[in-house]
């Protein structure tokens, strides 16, 4: 089953092992979604930059999506996310 969760400021997403299917990015200009396998010190697995503009981009990922072992960890910066994972 996919799940969801969203985050408007840095920190846990899914406290255990999982793969990451899509996102929704809001952002406002540059903003950036970082997400990191391990925690905040943890090994990143997908990084997004916002283009120069407010707005909001869909990203899905491709095949069986991103595997992340331990936990699911975004650090956020002038960004919201909504993560699809299972």
């Amino acid at each position: 089953d996919v799940k969801a969760a969203e985050r408007a400021t840095s920190g846990s997403i899914y406290g255990d092992a999982t793969r990451v299917k899509g996102l929704v990015v809001s952002f406002v200009s540059g903003g950036t979604v970082v997400l990191k396998d391990g925690g905040a010190s943890g090994t990143t697995r997908f990084s997004y930059t916002a283009p120069a503009s407010a707005g909001t981009t869909n990203i899905l990922i491709p095949g069986e999506g991103i595997r992340f072992s331990t936990d699911v960890y975004a650090t956020l910066s002038d960004a919201t996310v909504t993560v699809f994972y299972g």
